[in-house]
């Protein structure tokens, strides 16, 4: 292979090679621009999905640094001591699905909200309603089996995988505040 052969094999490359190292610093560029404001959006909307399980919280929430049981990924209380805001994650019929729950002070719920999921639309979304959620609220213990002193939580037909990741994510939740001590 002479020089001028070389040359051409060795000149693309180069060129190549050049265009990806420009793409890969602007990309790296642009996430260290864009990070911080995703972080920040990322954290107002989660503050926000606190304040509705919660609102006596009135939407001002500090992450309690605490032992975490099976299944929690985080512990929040509000700043006005109104309650704690648990999210917890169960498997779903189509994958982890993630779910926040509110308790107040007493260690009633205040509300039930499904923040992440892969459930099929229409079937498995059919245990997100707040109609079905709306059972939850108020209660301070909750079971499958007929138990006087747990309010009973009814599956969805056709969305029992679903349900069934719901309830069990609100059981763990509420274990976690009894592990805290919060509530009553």
């Amino acid at each position: 292979m002479n020089a001028s052969e070389r040359k051409e094999m060795i000149a693309p490359t180069l060129v190549l090679f050049l265009i990806c190292l420009v793409i890969t610093v602007a990309l790296a560029g642009t996430y260290q621009v864009t990070k911080p404001i995703i972080d920040e959006i990322n954290i107002k909307n989660a503050n926000i999905a606190r304040g509705e399980v919660l609102p006596e919280g009135e939407g001002a929430f500090t992450q309690l640094e605490t032992e975490l049981s099976e299944g929690i990924l985080e512990v929040y209380e509000a700043d006005n001591k109104a309650g704690y805001v648990i999210t917890a994650q169960d498997k779903g019929f189509g994958g982890k699905m993630t779910v926040m729950v509110g308790i107040n002070d007493l260690g009633e719920i205040t509300g039930v909200k499904v923040t992440g999921h892969a459930e099929t639309p229409g079937l498995g979304t059919k245990a997100m309603t707040a109609d079905y959620l709306s059972q939850y609220q108020g209660e301070v213990a909750v079971t499958r089996t007929n138990e006087s002193d747990k309010t009973q939580i009814d599956a969805v037909t056709g969305a029992t995988v679903s349900s069934n990741a719901i309830f069990r994510a609100v059981e763990a939740s509420l274990a976690q505040i009894e592990k805290i001590g919060g509530g009553r």
